[in-house]
């Protein structure tokens, strides 16, 4: 897949990692106290924030461990203990990015709908364009079964397909879309749509994503509209989704 990979369904209070502190409570030279989840996951959070702004602000997409450590200010030892591979740093680090940003756009979904949610996203891509590039290239491991972190991303994104068809569940119901919409369908086709202009925007020059996928959604919304021209039986699944 080339975009989106986390979900709405955010973790409850009581589950450490969800916890919004960005700063450990300990000097971040010392390993937490391994019977102190709470402080472990404030460590590993600020790394990951450490190796986003390093991310966004160095020469490269992949810093090495050494520079990680510079930028979270800890010792290089510690930073391998909580993450003793760069793909165990960039899950995490690429994860945590995009739930903050997920977690704000969504305040506002249930009233704007799954269209306009995902232009909201689009929109904080071009904001964030290292990132952006970066999530692209990490989710490709989750084609690979073999890669120990496949099964994490191919979680994550069925869990971010299933909030997009949850909001298109809302639109319904909320007669934001016809009634006669199956959102399990539609959102088939708004990923689709989304995820090629998005992977369009990465590998051409001049693509405008955000007009792209408006006149694109625009298109398919009036034909949610529409009666179909064959019903499904006869179609035989050909006209399908």
């Amino acid at each position: 897949m080339t975009t989106d990979a986390r979900s709405a369904d955010h973790p409850t209070e009581d589950d450490p990692a969800a916890r919004t502190e960005t700063e450990p409570d300990t000097d971040t030279d010392t390993a937490p106290d391994a019977d102190d989840p709470l402080a472990h996951a404030r460590v590993r959070r600020h790394i990951a924030e450490a190796a986003i702004e390093l991310i966004r602000t160095g020469d490269t997409l992949t810093p090495d461990s050494g520079a990680v450590a510079t930028a979270a200010d800890v010792d290089p030892v510690l930073l391998q203990q909580h993450f003793p591979t760069w793909e165990s740093l960039v899950a995490v680090a690429v994860m945590h990015w995009h739930e903050t940003r997920l977690a704000r756009l969504l305040e506002d979904a249930a009233d704007v709908g799954a269209v306009a949610f995902l232009e909201g996203l689009i929109e904080a891509n071009r904001a964030d364009p290292r990132m952006m590039r970066l999530l692209v290239s990490t989710l490709t491991a989750g084609t690979d079964a073999s890669n120990p972190v496949a099964p994490f991303y191919r979680n994550q994104y069925e869990l971010f397909h299933r909030t997009v068809r949850r909001l298109l569940e809302q639109d319904v119901a909320t007669g934001r879309e016809p009634a006669a919409l199956d959102p399990k369908r539609a959102a088939v086709q708004l990923l689709a749509l989304y995820e090629g202009l998005q992977l369009q925007g990465l590998l051409r020059d001049g693509l405008d994503v955000l007009a792209a996928f408006r006149d694109a959604t625009s298109r398919l919304r009036r034909g949610w509209t529409a009666r179909p021209a064959v019903e499904p039986e006869a179609a035989d699944g050909v006209y399908d989704l």
